[in-house]
């Protein structure tokens, strides 16, 4: 111990401790470039590790598109849209056929055509809307005589200006009256008219024959 302290030799203390102070940092740098080498390997081992680890791409989440919605500009549209007035429509009617066998029942072919300058809405299903089969003074039938018979067309449509509507209508070939009393005369052959009405409008009157 004493040898560490108080060096021994023929030299003189100082070259001692100076070969020793030399040992110690020559000791030190050693140890330092160690910790470095470890240290650089450790990470270039973590870089590399990671560079090979694969990463997962993350695709892009698909979305709906929401379903197209009625601007406010035509739901106003929509909404402006009335019933057909006087004159916006024209009612013709034609028998289909004009000489209608005893076993049938006479029909009619209705047209409504709408006159109008803007799309209106036609309203045909209330009483409003009617068939009436006379033969003279006569009155024979009418559909809204009984409330079976009194949805003759029991719709309603949209027409633009210019448009056109196809329906038939039909008699069951008896007689009725109003409130729907019992009738049990049948009407026989002979020649008849029939009158149809649609949302107001009436038709003029047609001639057609019972076999």
């Amino acid at each position: 111990m004493k040898g560490l302290r108080a060096p021994v030799g023929n030299q003189p203390s100082e070259v001692y401790w100076r070969r020793r102070i030399v040992l110690l940092v020559a000791l030190a740098v050693i140890v330092a470039l160690g910790w470095l080498i470890v240290s650089a390997l450790s990470s270039d081992g973590a870089e590399s590790a990671a560079s090979s680890t694969p990463t997962t791409s993350t695709s892009p989440t698909s979305s709906t598109s929401p379903s197209p919605s009625v601007s406010q500009s035509e739901s106003a549209a929509s909404d402006d849209v009335t019933a057909c007035v006087d004159g916006a429509i024209s009612v013709s009617v034609a028998p289909n056929p004009a000489s209608v066998p005893a076993d049938k029942q006479p029909r009619f072919d209705v047209t409504i055509e709408q006159d109008g300058d803007v799309p209106c809405v036609i309203d045909a299903t209330g009483k409003n809307t009617k068939l009436v089969i006379t033969s003279g003074d006569d009155r024979i039938w009418s559909s809204n005589d009984c409330p079976a018979e009194e949805a003759l067309i029991g719709k309603s449509w949209l027409l633009d200006a210019g448009d056109t509507k196809d329906v038939q209508v039909a008699w069951p070939r008896i007689r009725s009256a109003e409130g729907c009393a019992a009738v049990d005369q049948a009407p026989g052959a002979g020649t008849y008219w029939a009158t149809v009405t649609v949302a107001g409008v009436k038709a003029d009157a047609v001639p057609f024959v019972l076999e």
